[in-house]
């Protein structure tokens, strides 16, 4: 998709940051690749990360530059992707895009890459955000716009780490239990990080680690 909310967008380049140092991400796969946000926000202090991008629409690819910008450019459905098609995957990233697709095909999407993934990152509205067309693009409509938070903690499996800045939430997930250990040690960590940059942010940060 194009341009996505600037909301959570602090959050998720500090966990990645993080999980990087630890040496924990080397290839990111970015879903809804749009005009290429999320690689300009966190490529810079991730400079030998490998990104493959998926785009649906493909006349965002010419507009936006994308196969210049991204090491793998793939324009597809993600619902159509076959996962086994990709190498190993560190993380997927899931940005703003699943209110795009029916709630089915949401939790289809994210349980497929939960598994192929060592971690994926939901950020979504999670308040009633409805969107038609944009730049004639059909995928730019929201399908289902009317996430909250309680119904994404009840829809999808995983979490360890969240935050929520706006309307916007954001979700770490993983799939294995040391890697939601990870996750959820790197988030008693950001709050203080957060307020040092960015002092009086609006961001909430709920529980939602359960354990292995």
């Amino acid at each position: 998709m194009s341009r996505s909310s600037s909301a959570g967008k602090l959050y998720t380049a500090l966990m990645l940051k993080m999980l990087h140092g630890g040496g924990e991400v080397a290839t990111i796969l970015d879903v809804g690749a749009g005009d290429g946000a999320y690689r300009d926000l966190i490529s810079p202090p991730l400079p030998d990360v490998t990104w493959i991008g998926v785009e649906v629409w493909e006349p965002y690819i010419e507009r936006f530059a994308l196969r210049s910008r991204y090491d793998r450019l793939i324009c597809s459905d993600i619902r159509d992707l076959d996962p086994a098609t990709l190498p190993a995957i560190d993380v997927t990233i899931f940005g703003d895009i699943l209110e795009h697709m029916s709630k089915s095909d949401a939790q289809s999407v994210v349980a497929r890459y939960l598994t192929k993934s060592r971690f994926v990152v939901i950020s979504i509205p999670i308040t009633h955000y409805p969107q038609d067309q944009i730049n004639d693009n059909p995928f730019e409509v929201h399908v289902k716009d009317d996430w909250s938070h309680q119904e994404v903690i009840r829809s999808f499996v995983g979490f360890a780490a969240a935050c929520v800045h706006f309307d916007i939430g954001v979700y770490f997930l993983s799939g294995s239990p040391e890697g939601r250990q990870k996750l959820n040690m790197l988030q008693s960590l950001i709050p203080d990080l957060v307020e040092k940059m960015s002092p009086g942010e609006p961001l909430r940060w709920p529980r939602v680690y359960a354990g292995p």
